[in-house]
Order: C-alpha cells, then sequence, then structure tokens
C-alpha cells in the first residue's frame, strides 16, 4: 500500500513537472509565417538595417519593398527581392543617405502586405542611446536572463502532492500500527 502510494506521488510529480521542459520548442512555427520585422529599430544614419520573414511570403514570387521617408523630409524608394523557395526574405537596407527620423517600410506581394517602422538616428544621438541602454555605462537597462518563473506554480503544486501523499502514508501506517 505504501509501494503504491509513494508510486503515485511520484509519477504526479512528474506528470506536473516535466512537461513545462517540453513546452519550450525553438524555432517552430505554429501556423503562418511571421515577419520578424526590421533589426535594430533604431540605427545610426551609415548603418545598415535588416527586414526578415519567414514562411511568410509565396515562393519564388517578387517582394516590393517601399520605404517611405517622407515624415523624415525625405522621399519615398522602392526595392524588390525574391521570396526563396521556403517563403523567406531577407533584405539588408543601407541608411548611409537617410536623413534622420522615422522610416516606414511596407512589403508587398499582390494582396499580402506587412508592415514596420524604424528609425534613423544621428551618430550623436545614437551613441547617447547606446550608452544609456548599457549597464557598464550607469544606464538601467537589465540582463534577461531567460528564466520567466512559469514552472514554479507547477512544481510546487507538486511537491505540496508529494507532501500529502507522505503525510496520508504515514497516517495510514499508524492507524493499521494502533
Amino acid at each position: 500500500m505504501n509501494r503504491t502510494l509513494s508510486a503515485a506521488a511520484l509519477v504526479l510529480l512528474a506528470v506536473v513537472a516535466l512537461p513545462t521542459a517540453a513546452n519550450a520548442v525553438e524555432g517552430e512555427s505554429y501556423g503562418p509565417g511571421s515577419c520578424n520585422s526590421i533589426t535594430p529599430a533604431s540605427v545610426a544614419r551609415g548603418a545598415a538595417v535588416t527586414y526578415s520573414c519567414s514562411d511568410f511570403w509565396a515562393a519564388n514570387q517578387t517582394v516590393s519593398i517601399t520605404i517611405d521617408s517622407s515624415a523624415a523630409g525625405g522621399s519615398t524608394r522602392t526595392l524588390s527581392t525574391v521570396a526563396d523557395a521556403a517563403g523567406d526574405i531577407d533584405v539588408s537596407i543601407d541608411t548611409a543617405a537617410d536623413p534622420a527620423g522615422t522610416y516606414t517600410l511596407t512589403a508587398t506581394q499582390g494582396a499580402v502586405s506587412d508592415s514596420s517602422d524604424f528609425t534613423v538616428l544621428d551618430p550623436a544621438e545614437a551613441a547617447a542611446a547606446a550608452s544609456a541602454s548599457d549597464p557598464s555605462a550607469g544606464g538601467d537597462a537589465l540582463a534577461d536572463t531567460g528564466f520567466a518563473g512559469t514552472a514554479l506554480p507547477w512544481a510546487a503544486g507538486g511537491l505540496l502532492a508529494v507532501g500529502a501523499a507522505a503525510l496520508g502514508t504515514v497516517l495510514v501506517r499508524r492507524r493499521q500500527q494502533a
């Protein structure tokens, strides 16, 4: 009887605690692809930004990319690229000739489109923004440790279940011996 309760408690703990690690699937897509937008979102004038989408566009078809800089006092320019066999695109955009300001990038292929914004900063503004986010430079950015704590309630519940099973085993044993 005690072995059965102990085994049941261990199985319950395994069922509750182990699947949390299996849920973190990296790189898997659950549905249509997605655009990862523009990285970095802010860049110093002269540096490049990258616009990338994975499994989003029709394979081997042209994607038209329009960069609207009219809000920054510039003009509109158009680029084009061809999606690969998986429907992915990865476009590097040079900002050397662009004035500082906010830009809107719109990618279109037929009726499908995606839009993202990015900011071009003057080199002095970019240096100030970089030092403000650098913890070694006295900024207030926090490190990303990758731990969200979502498994803690499940682990605590599993430990409570194991404790309750152990307590139940002790009580049953005392009643049998009395």
